[in-house]
């Protein structure tokens, strides 16, 4: 429907309709579209022509409803499937359109109360973006996402103390002997995600990613010579792929499991000193390894739908070695969120902790960067298995705007505890934002 205003909103049944002319009870309604059966093309539904009732269900009422732009057309329909013509006559406000939907809303079913409730929150209530809520569609149903993320890194840190560029350095008796000082690394994620609902509690998800990293170094040759910066480490590709399937345990609940193949390459290199290595750990494009990702979800609604609360934990468990001989940590994360609907536009905070473990096993191309004679390596903090991994916690706030079936929104966070395993860099803030759109 569009407003006077020039603001718009989709809905997916004539109570729905309802819903929203009454939280938008201050707006003039300027027209109201609904899709014709044969084309799917949206039409003015003053003109059309509907049949109601009939042996094929549709809409989420107990009596299905189809709009038609010719009435030749309605014959055809009721005479193969059943119902009864009818015309569609606007009713002049919202209290008018919510007693003409009460007798369907009488008959609808909780499967179909619980997915109108979900059309909704899942257009309005986004969470995160970047960081996936994992939810369930209705059959048929598909959703596309696009979304990036940011990732800032500044500084070093180890355990819960920074470390000043001062305590690193080659052979000269320092904390840190490291001939390559980290001092700024960026990380950008491109995602593509598509969804598909099988049944109505079955929903499957794939998702592609493009990962840029960069990283910025200062070079220590050891004593007597002097410390310069070092040209940027950049390495850029297709990330690892991620299948995944959802199911609706009940209303509030959504279990899933995902597994993540190694379509991105762990055999990325960079050049330093006129020499070409192996890069870290991280900085490689993929895990190599084939991960699982099971997950659980919660997500809740105030009664007047205003307010929307959820928490979702995800272990993901790298399951053997790659083929160069290592694989990451196992990752535990858990986030929550608490959101406030304004119309069209939904606010946020959000908490994300995460914990990983160091690295197991190690690259023999990547431990060459450690290799102490400076002829041959080039030893560099993120070049040890060990200064991997450990526990953040995460502040995050962020805002949306759904307009039709698109939603847009940002988020963004900064760290409020990080305890790190060794000497690695720190993260300084983090930025999500994408945009959705469902049919």
């Amino acid at each position: 429907m569009e407003y006077d205003c020039e603001s718009s909103a989709g809905v997916c049944s004539l109570h729905c309709e309802a819903a929203e002319m009454k939280q938008n009870e201050d707006k003039q309604v300027k027209s109201i579209m609904v899709a014709d059966y044969e084309t799917e093309q949206l039409i003015e539904a003053k003109i059309s022509t509907g049949a109601v009732g009939g042996d094929k269900p549709g809409v989420m009422t107990s009596a299905s409803k189809w709009a038609f732009s010719k009435r030749e057309a309605v014959g055809r329909f009721i005479g193969e499937h059943g119902g009864k013509l009818v015309s569609f006559e606007e009713p002049p406000n919202a209290a008018e359109r919510k007693q003409e939907s009460s007798e369907d809303m009488k008959g609808m079913d909780h499967m179909h109360m619980d997915h109108m409730v979900h059309m909704r929150a899942q257009m309005l209530y986004n969470p995160a973006f970047s960081d996936h809520i994992y939810h369930t569609h209705p059959a048929g149903m598909w959703m596309f996402n696009y979304d990036f993320m940011h990732m800032d890194m500044r500084g070093l840190r180890s355990g819960t103390k920074n470390i000043s560029t001062d305590s690193v350095g080659y052979n000269r008796g320092l904390p840190y002997n490291y001939m390559m000082i980290p001092t700024n690394m960026t990380m950008d994620m491109h995602m593509v995600m598509a969804m598909y609902g099988i049944t109505d509690r079955f929903t499957v998800m794939a998702m592609a990613k493009y990962r840029t990293i960069r990283m910025k170094m200062l070079m220590d040759m050891g004593p007597g010579k002097m410390i310069k910066q070092a040209a940027p480490m950049t390495i850029s590709g297709f990330g690892d792929t991620e299948l995944r399937g959802m199911y609706k345990i009940n209303n509030s609940l959504v279990g899933s499991i995902g597994v993540s193949l190694p379509a991105g390459s762990i055999d990325q290199e960079f050049g330093t000193m006129g020499r070409t290595y192996r890069a870290p750990y991280d900085m490689q494009l993929g895990s190599g390894t084939y991960d699982l990702k099971p997950a659980l979800t919660y997500d809740d609604f105030s009664g007047d739908e205003k307010w929307n609360w959820g928490a979702q934990a995800q272990y993901t468990w790298h399951t053997a070695k790659n083929d160069n001989d290592w694989r990451f940590g196992d990752n535990f994360k858990l986030t929550g969120w608490l959101q406030r609907a304004f119309g069209p536009a939904t606010s946020w905070l959000r908490l994300a902790y995460n914990a990983t473990g160091r690295i197991k096993g190690s690259d023999p191309q990547i431990q060459i960067l450690l290799n102490p004679d400076v002829n041959i390596g080039a030893p560099v903090p993120d070049a040890d298995p060990n200064n991997y991994g450990g526990q953040r916690l995460d502040g995050l706030i962020g805002v949306s705007y759904q307009k039709g079936t698109f939603s847009f929104g940002v988020e963004g966070g900064i760290p409020l505890y990080q305890d790190l395993n060794g000497l690695q860099m720190k993260i300084s803030w983090l930025l999500n934002a994408g945009f959705q759109v469902m049919f």
